[in-house]
């Protein structure tokens, strides 16, 4: 069963949009068909059509020339992965042969509240350290992460890339996760990097177990909804 959210007419446009990209093999640098072209080309209005290419340009998969037109910026990336696989971030780019990368990491301290503490098994106070990320797959924004653990966790290893990879280093192996899942918009306000734009996302709420039932995670993360795509596997009792 494939686990999806309302789809706006924004999306079903960006969706038309890359078919159109994909069809005419159009690479990165090459110009896209004028908007006048485009609204008659998929039968829809001028400001469904902005909405949904101001969106792509956010995204990083447009790019638009002041007085030359909108061309394509990076080719879009479908990452297909399963809920109830634990892969991190970095595999699932790494899955389809795109490139992974981190345009922003931000790590501060923090003192864990009483969700938090509760949520990490810690007490009130304790010491955590909150590292903020934004992931790339070949330029494209394709998650926005938000990780807290234990300072103890932290300072067992370095902090590479991938935040799984760094705990594999520190002997930290994650064994499975507690996961809330729900759609939500975010904005420039929220994402800088989305410049004057927006976009939805899938907010996974989660907590990291290792073998022993320790937490050591409790993660934030948004994945870009015209990137990634979740399965989710259902059994009957």
């Amino acid at each position: 069963m494939r686990l999806s959210v309302d789809r706006s007419m924004s999306d079903k446009i960006q969706d038309s949009l890359l078919s159109m990209i994909r069809e005419r093999a159009l690479k990165p640098g090459d110009q896209i068909p004028t908007e006048i072209e485009l609204c008659d080309l998929l039968g829809v209005g001028r400001s469904s059509l902005r909405e949904a290419v101001a969106q792509m340009i956010s995204h990083g998969l447009l790019t638009r020339v002041q007085g030359k037109g909108t061309f394509v910026r990076q080719i879009a990336l479908k990452l297909h992965g399963g809920l109830d696989d634990l892969m991190s971030v970095t595999d699932m780019i790494r899955s389809v042969g795109a490139v992974p990368s981190t345009s922003r990491i931000d790590v501060k301290p923090i003192a864990a509240s009483g969700d938090l503490a509760h949520k990490l098994g810690l007490e009130v106070g304790d010491a955590c350290v909150q590292i903020e990320r934004v992931r790339r797959a070949d330029d494209a924004i394709a998650a926005y992460c938000i990780d807290i653990v234990p300072k103890a966790v932290f300072d067992a290893g370095p902090l590479g890339e991938s935040l799984f990879g760094s705990l594999a280093r520190a002997g930290i192996r994650l064994s499975h996760t507690h996961s809330s899942i729900q759609p939500t918009i975010l904005t420039p306000r929220d994402l800088p990097e989305l410049q004057d734009g927006f976009g939805l996302f899938l907010l996974i709420d989660e907590v990291d177990f290792d073998q022993t039932g320790r937490a050591v995670c409790y993660s934030n993360d948004y994945y870009n909804s015209s990137i990634f795509r979740f399965d989710l596997v259902r059994k009957r009792r």
